[in-house]
């Protein structure tokens, strides 16, 4: 492995250990009565075709993945703060057209650490409607080490939604459906892609997403 690599890989785990403590200091800090779930969902990412140099082939993208992890909500009156920890699978790129590619699927994933403000708008016996924001540090990473260095260690993005409370009587659980908008705050992309020798340079190195959520808590 070259040294730029491992410095990469450890600098990436720095982080992620930088940004897990400031959860769980965070985690600490909250109210008895704060409720733990779990949550799943899909996502459109802004992920876009790649730009091939002269002579090169443009690359296509997909760009509809998901993302799976936990949440930890409390309330401090009508507004609550809810952290999380999620796994995200963002989007590919397919260089198997590329003449003398050594790459042929570029996915990226990454872990992201979001901390939602909700306010509620409406309070009924079981369902409340709520609006939510807030901001997310995201972890990108590649598939291909040999191209891990072209994302950055760490990115920011902010989330904008409309949710609801629904309360499940008899069974202690809440469910929170959303529909959320995601932009980027910067870079997750540090620099242009080099696959057989050629340069492939991505049209938006920011990340936006439309996505669909459920939280379960308990």
């Amino acid at each position: 492995m070259h040294a730029s690599t491992k410095q990469t890989a450890y600098t990436k785990q720095t982080a992620y250990s930088a940004l897990l403590v400031l959860l769980l200091v965070g985690l600490s800090a909250a109210p008895a009565q704060a409720q733990f779930g779990i949550a799943a969902g899909a996502h459109f990412d802004s992920v876009s075709d790649i730009q091939g140099a002269a002579n090169a082939q443009d690359v296509q993208s997909t760009s509809t993945g998901y993302h799976i992890g936990a949440v930890y909500d409390f309330s401090i009156g009508p507004v609550s703060l809810r952290p999380g920890l999620f796994y995200r699978k963002v989007g590919s790129y397919d260089f198997s057209d590329v003449p003398d590619s050594n790459v042929d699927d570029l996915d990226v994933t990454a872990f992201e650490v979001p901390v939602d403000v909700r306010a509620t708008v409406f309070s009924f016996p079981f369902v409340s409607p709520y609006v939510v924001g807030g901001p997310n540090a995201f972890l990108p990473q590649g598939s291909e080490d040999s191209l891990d260095d072209n994302f950055e260690d760490v990115s920011f993005t902010f989330n904008i939604g409309v949710g609801a409370d629904v309360s499940v009587p008899g069974v202690g659980l809440t469910l929170q459906p959303e529909f959320r908008y995601e932009f980027g705050a910067s870079d997750y992309i540090s620099g242009d892609f080099q696959v057989a020798g050629k340069n492939f340079s991505p049209s938006d190195r920011q990340l936006s997403a439309y996505a669909l959520r459920l939280n379960v808590l308990f």
